[in-house]
């Protein structure tokens, strides 16, 4: 028997195919859900710079990983939007 000689080269991400109006309620539950990360991390931060009591070996890493999480959060603006504009 032969081998699979199959090569995919390149992935094509199509969205969403769903209706217009679940598309703009999908919208704003991905953006609802990003503004709570956001939100989250940032008072998260916030906290731990406000607080002296908080300047721990331990906070520093959480702060470091909020920082980290907003980063990586900040690619999805981009995705929601270009799955909305179809």
């Amino acid at each position: 028997m032969g081998r699979n000689q199959t090569w995919i080269s390149e992935v094509i991400l199509l969205g969403f195919q769903v209706d217009p109006e679940l598309e703009v309620f999908l919208f704003g539950l991905f953006l609802l859900l990003y503004s709570l990360t956001l939100l989250g991390n940032a008072v998260i931060l916030g906290l731990i710079c406000l607080d002296p009591r908080l300047h721990t070996p331990m906070y520093f890493f959480l702060s470091h990983l909020a920082i980290a999480d907003m980063a990586y959060a900040s690619n999805c603006p981009r995705f929601v939007g270009d799955d909305l504009e179809g």
